[in-house]
């Protein structure tokens, strides 16, 4: 499955721990070989409606987004999107690239 999704998708991630330790620090330190995306004020967060309203304005937690994932098309559009309030509850790989490609297809 893990083949399969990656020829699916692209690579990119968003990290809140960025505004804490730096972009180059961050990358550095992971290994990370793909581009992240920084929202040190939370402000794209905000506008999409995806701030996860259990930690305020302060709090070394405030600006992460809910856990999930946005569908691209090739035009980079969003197709699709998935989210969840807790962090706790996951979605399976596997359910994700179903959505995706019935997302995609419907496009």
């Amino acid at each position: 499955m893990t083949n399969k999704f990656r020829q699916a998708s692209g690579k990119a991630c968003t990290n809140y721990q960025i505004r804490q330790k730096g972009y180059m620090t961050f990358t550095s330190l992971s290994n990370i070989q793909y581009p992240i995306l920084s929202d040190i004020e939370a402000t794209t967060v905000k506008a999409l409606g995806i701030l996860n309203q259990q930690y305020s304005e302060g709090q070394p937690a405030y600006g992460i987004p809910y856990p999930g994932i946005y569908v691209l098309d090739t035009n980079k559009k969003i197709v699709g999107k998935v989210f969840i309030e807790g962090y706790k509850q996951r979605v399976y790989a596997s359910s994700v690239l179903a959505y995706a490609r019935k997302v995609l297809a419907s496009n």
